[in-house]
């Protein structure tokens, strides 16, 4: 009995443990430009995190795809302002990203499973703004139900009759 106590404890305390450090790991960071970045928003816990750093933040990037918006994490960006100088950098951003950049026109480069998207906006320092990029995917799952060898062999081919 008191073996088994010890366990249920210790997993207990892992769990939470765990479940602590997760949200813990969503902390301020700085890129190679010295530009203050926070990602994250994987889970529950790191969404929570995340929203206590929104107001520090002027700018946040949501990552996603489909068309339901499924939210998609090991994405790489780069932002570069008008002179095409590169001012953000960062590889396997999470799906949500809180970053710092004065007023100026900037593009942003993403790519995520070897698709890039590009994104040009004129960003004011003074206002929080929000950029959803969306990478389309040729089936949305969400939608289209897979199919098995054993369904695909038992539909008949369709034909069209005049």
């Amino acid at each position: 009995m008191l073996k088994q106590w010890r366990l249920t404890t210790t997993l207990v305390v892992a769990l939470f443990s765990s479940s602590f450090c997760f949200a813990d790991e969503v902390a301020i960071q700085q890129d190679a430009h010295g530009v203050d970045y926070v990602t994250g928003g994987i889970g529950s816990e790191e969404v929570d995190a995340m929203e206590s750093f929104k107001k520090q933040f002027n700018l946040y990037f949501l990552f996603s795809e489909g068309k339901v918006g499924r939210v998609i994490d090991d994405i790489n960006i780069s932002i570069t302002d008008s002179k095409n100088q590169a001012v953000f950098a960062l590889e396997h951003a999470a799906p949500r990203l809180l970053l710092n950049l004065p007023s100026g026109k900037y593009q942003a480069v993403a790519s995520y499973l070897g698709s890039e998207q590009r994104y040009r906006f004129t960003h004011d320092a003074k206002k929080h703004q929000r950029i959803i990029l969306n990478w389309k995917n040729k089936i949305d799952e969400d939608t289209v139900e897979p199919l098995t060898d054993d369904a695909a062999e038992s539909e008949a081919p369709v034909t069209e009759t005049p």
